[in-house]
């Protein structure tokens, strides 16, 4: 089996002047991701909801909140 090549990092002064390694396109796939699916803060909410409440309903409004029901439920228990 043929070992894989593990491309090289690129170090800081590879670069060129003014250029970040976010320019190259990392950020427009982390907003894509964010855009078209339900958040981390949301999704931890509807699974504390339910867990806790056994309820759909609650479980989606908690949902909307997402991380404001995420800390109000670490601080209440």
């Amino acid at each position: 089996m043929a070992e894989k090549i593990k491309p090289e990092r690129m170090r800081p002064e590879d670069y060129a002047p003014g250029e970040s390694p976010m320019a190259r396109g990392a950020t427009y796939v982390r907003k894509e991701v964010v855009k078209n699916g339900v958040g981390f803060g949301s999704a931890l909410a509807i699974a504390i909801s339910f867990t806790t409440h056994q309820s759909v309903l609650w479980a989606i409004l908690h949902g909307i909140f997402s991380w404001f029901y995420v800390v109000y439920f670490l601080l209440t228990r």
